[in-house]
C-alpha cells in the first residue's frame, strides 16, 4: 500500500527526512560492507493507522535500488526502533518490483516491502524513544573472493524526529551485523520426545544447561544458542535463555515479527528477552509467518519439530521434539538459521529434494516440502499414518497439477492403509478465544475416498490441541518438523520438514500414532498394533501375611484405574512382586502400585502417577519399581 491515508514520502515529516544522498543527519554509516553501486535506498514512506485495540501504528514502505548482478537475489529490509528496553528490530524479505533502468546485467531493479509496522506508543518498556531507522541488506560476493557476504546500506531515518541513532552507532558491537550460526556437529544419535506424556521443555533445558556449563568452563571461547521459534512464552525456558546470555553465551532469538504488536498481550516473551539485553529480531512474512521451531546449540546439535516453547506445548498439547547431532542435519539447519537472521543464504550442500538417505530436510517456501512428501507417499507400499494439526491439502505441480490429498487418495486406491488424525478444533466448527470457525470440509473429502479419519479433541485444557505434523510411511520413514499441510505453510511461511529413515525413531513415532488412535479413535483395535509383553518387577517388602500387590493404571490393560481389574503380581520372589501384561507397542500409560490387604481394602502408593511408554523396539520389556 503506497497511497493510503497520510503518506509522508521519504520519512515521517519534511523537516525530519531527506532523499537518499541528502542531509547526512538522516544517515548512519553502514561500515565496510556498504556498496552504493550494488544497493541504495531509493524511496520510503509512512502512513498512520491504528491497531484493533486503538493503539497508534505507523506503517511504512521502503524501496531499494539493486544492481542486477545475479539472477537469484537475497534482499532483506531491516528496521530498528528504539524503545526503553532496547532496540526492537524486524526483518522483511523484499520483493522484486521491476526494472528501473538499463538492460541485462547492467540493469538497476527496484525491490521493496510494504509490511513495516512501528508502534510509537507501545512496545517493550513503553513507547519509542527516538526515530526508527532502516537499512537494506543484499547478498553478493562484492570483493570477488568466492564467498558471499551481506552488503548493507547506511541506516536511514524511517520515521520520527530528533537525534538519529542506530544499532552499533555508539561504538558498541551490533549483534545482528553479521550472523553466522556455527556448525560443529557432535554426531549424537537422533532422539524424539512426545508431549504431553514426556516433557520436551526439559530436553531443551538440558541442552541449554550443557551450553551454559561449557561457557562457564571456557569463558574465552565462543558458545552459542541460536533459535528461530514461532512462540517463546514459557517462563522457565525464557529464564534459562537469559541465564545463558548472562553466562556469556551468544544467544540470538528470531521469532515471528507479528508478536511485537502491542495488542498481542498474551505474548510477553519478546519483551522479557529484550529487557534482559538478549538480541532478538522479528521476522515478518507477507501474508505468512516465521513458523519454524528450530534451535542450534553450540553448533553441535539441533532441535526441531512441532514444539513451540510454550507451557501448553509442554503440558497439554500433543507435540514432537527431535534433537540430533547428525552432521548433514546440523549443517543444514545452521545455514538456515543464518539466513533467517538476515545473513547469507548459501546453496545447499545436501539436496533438499532427495529424501532417500538416512536423513534430509527441506525448507518452505523455497524448497517445496510438499513435493518431497508427495514422492514419499507415491512410494508407500503398505501404510501411511498421519497426525496433522492443519490438514487442508497442498496443491502443486509435479509434471502436472497434483496435491497431497490426491496422492493420499491414489495410495488408498492401490490398497495402502491410510489413516489421518486431525485436530478437532481446526477441522470442525469450534470456538477459539472468542472466535468461532466454520466446519472445514477437508476431512470429509478424505473420508469420501475411503481414508480413515480421526478427529482428536484434546481434553487436557480449554484450547489444547493435537499439534503434531507427523507422518510414518511403511513403518520405516518418519516425516516431521513444523510443516502443516495447507497453502500458507507451503507458499508463505518459513517452515521445515525433516525426513528420517531411522528404525528407532520410526518405532517411537509409530507408537505415538498408536497411542493417539487409542485415545481418540472409537474404532481402535489393539490387535492391529505390535504386541509387547510388559513385565512389572515391584519391590515391596512392607506387605503382611495375606496381602497381595498389583499395578493399576489409566488404560484398559492396567484396569482403567479400577482396583478390581488391576494386574495382580506374584510374590514368589518376595519382596519382589512380578507380573506380566500384553500391551500394544508405544502405549502411553500412567500407573501406580496398590497393595490389596488380606483383611479387605486397598492401599495406594502416595505421590505422582508413574509414567510408562511401552517399548517399540522389542517384544518384551521389564519395568522395575520400588513401592513408595
Amino acid at each position: 500500500m503506497r497511497s493510503a491515508g497520510s503518506v509522508a514520502l521519504l520519512g515521517c515529516a519534511a523537516a525530519a527526512c531527506a532523499a537518499p544522498g541528502g542531509d547526512v543527519a538522516d544517515e548512519v554509516p553502514a561500515g565496510r560492507l556498504a556498496n552504493p553501486e550494488l544497493v541504495t535506498v531509493e524511496a520510503l514512506g509512512t502512513w498512520d493507522d491504528a491497531g484493533p485495540d486503538g493503539s497508534a501504528v505507523v506503517r511504512a514502505w521502503v524501496d531499494a535500488e539493486v544492481a542486477n548482478r545475479r539472477y537469484d537475489k537475497h534482499v532483506v529490509v531491516e528496521v530498528a526502533a528504539p524503545h526503553p528496553a532496547g532496540w526492537v528490530r524486524t526483518l522483511h524479505p523484499a520483493a522484486y518490483e521491476g526494472v528501473i533502468s538499463g538492460v541485462g546485467g547492467g540493469a538497476r531493479e527496484r525491490w521493496g516491502v510494504d509490511t513495516i509496522e512501528l508502534f510509537p506508543d507501545g512496545g517493550p518498556g513503553g513507547g519509542m524513544t527516538g526515530p526508527a531507522v532502516v537499512r537494506v541488506r543484499v547478498q553478493d560476493d562484492v570483493d570477488g573472493d568466492g564467498q558471499d557476504e551481506m552488503v548493507v546500506t547506511p541506516w536511514r531515518r524511517l520515521w520520527g524526529e530528533g537525534q538519529l541513532s542506530a544499532p552499533g552507532a555508539a561504538g558498541e558491537a551490533d549483534p545482528w551485523a553479521e550472523v553466522a550460526t556455527p556448525a560443529e556437529p557432535d554426531g549424537a544419535a537422533t532422539t524424539i520426545t512426545f508431549a504431553p506424556f514426556d516433557d520436551p521443555g526439559q530436553v531443551i533445558l538440558d541442552e541449554l544447561d550443557a551450553v551454559i556449563a561449557r561457557a562457564r568452563a571456557a569463558p574465552g571461547e565462543r558458545h552459542t544458542v541460536h533459535l528461530a521459534v514461532f512462540n517463546v512464552t514459557d517462563d522457565e525456558l525464557i529464564d534459562r535463555l537469559i541465564a545463558a546470555h548472562h553466562a556469556g553465551v551468544e544467544v540470538r532469538v528470531v521469532f515471528d515479527g507479528r508478536k511485537l504488536r502491542p495488542w498481542y498481550g498474551w505474548y510477553g516473551g519478546d519483551d522479557r528477552l529484550i529487557a534482559a539485553g538478549v538480541p532478538t529480531i522479528g521476522a515478518l512474512r507477507p501474508g505468512g509467518a516465521m513458523h519454524d521451531k528450530i534451535a542450534v546449540f553450540d553448533g553441535r546439535r539441533v532441535a526441531t519439530g512441532s514444539f513451540n516453547w510454550e507451557p501448553g506445548a509442554r503440558r497439554d498439547n500433543h507435540e514432537a521434539l527431535i534433537v540430533t547431532g547428525a552432521p548433514a542435519l546440523v549443517e543444514a539447519y545452521a545455514a538456515r538459521m543464518t539466513a533467517l537472521a538476515g545473513g547469507v543464504r548459501l546453496a545447499r550442500r545436501h539436496g533438499a529434494l532427495d529424501p532417500a538417505g538416512e536423513a534430509s530436510v527441506s525448507f518452505a517456501p523455497d524448497e517445496a516440502p510438499a513435493r518431497v512428501l508427495g514422492r514419499l507417499i507415491d512410494a508407500a507400499r503398505d501404510s501411511i499414518h498421519v497426525a496433522m494439526f492443519t490438514c487442508k491439502d497442498v496443491a502443486y505441480d509435479d509434471g502436472g497439477p497434483t496435491s497431497l490429498f490426491a496422492k493420499l487418495a491414489a495410495a488408498r486406491a492401490r490398497g495402502v492403509d491410510v489413516r489421518v488424525i486431525v485436530d478437532h478444533g481446526i477441522h470442525e466448527a469450534s470456538e477459539y478465544h472468542g472466535v468461532v470457525s466454520p466446519d472445514d470440509s477437508a476431512d470429509e473429502w478424505l473420508e469420501a475416498r475411503g481414508i480413515h479419519v480421526v478427529r482428536a479433541d484434546n481434553p487436557r485444557a480449554p484450547y489444547a490441541s493435537m499439534h503434531h505434523k507427523l507422518t510414518v510411511i511403511d513403518g520405516e520413514v518418519v516425516v516431521a518438523g513444523a510443516f502443516n499441510w495447507y497453502f500458507d505453510a507451503a507458499y508463505r511461511n518459513d517452515e521445515d520438514q525433516l525426513v528420517l529413515r531411522d528404525p528407532a525413531i520410526a518405532a517411537r513415532a509409530t507408537g505415538e500414532l498408536a497411542a493417539l488412535l487409542r485415545e481418540y479413535d472409537p474404532a481402535w483395535d489393539p490387535a492391529e498394533w505390535a504386541p509387547v509383553t510388559v513385565r512389572f518387577e515391584v519391590t515391596e517388602p512392607r506387605t503382611r501375611w495375606g496381602d497381595t500387590v498389583a499395578v493399576v493404571g489409566d488404560v484398559a490393560e492396567l484396569g482403567g484405574w479400577d482396583v478390581g481389574a488391576a494386574v495382580p503380581l506374584d510374590g514368589g520372589r518376595w519382596p519382589v512382586w512380578t507380573g506380566e501384561v500384553v500391551m500394544p507397542a508405544g502405549t502411553h500409560a500412567r500407573w501406580k502400585v496398590v497393595t490389596l490387604r488380606g483383611g479387605g481394602g486397598a492401599s495406594w502408593e502416595p505421590g505422582a502417577d508413574r509414567p510408562l511408554t511401552v517399548a517399540t523396539d522389542a517384544p518384551t520389556m521389564v519395568v522395575p519399581a520400588t513401592a513408595r
